[in-house]
């Protein structure tokens, strides 16, 4: 179980920076990176028809959670003034 709450951080990291990337490069909607993780973690679900352990749970949590915290990022970035991420 120890080998998923490290792969599930490293999956948070791995997560914020691709979904930081793409919410960068789309201006208009924040929360691409989100929607896209969701999607992604439904349609691993559905496929394995969830019959999913505890530790497959906590990576997909990790993916979700570090697209979340980066569409946040983002959006806090643009109410405070930054340009270069949009607005």
């Amino acid at each position: 179980m120890a080998m998923f709450v490290v792969l599930m951080l490293l999956f948070l990291i791995a997560s914020f920076g691709i979904s930081f990337i793409m919410d960068m490069f789309t201006k208009k909607f924040p929360w691409t990176s989100t929607v896209i993780a969701v999607a992604l973690v439904g349609y691993y679900l559905i496929s394995r028809g969830f019959d999913v352990g505890g530790g497959e749970i906590l990576l997909c949590v990790g993916v979700i959670g570090g697209a979340l915290a980066a569409s946040l990022t983002i959006r806090t970035l643009v109410t405070r003034g930054f340009k270069m991420f949009g607005a």
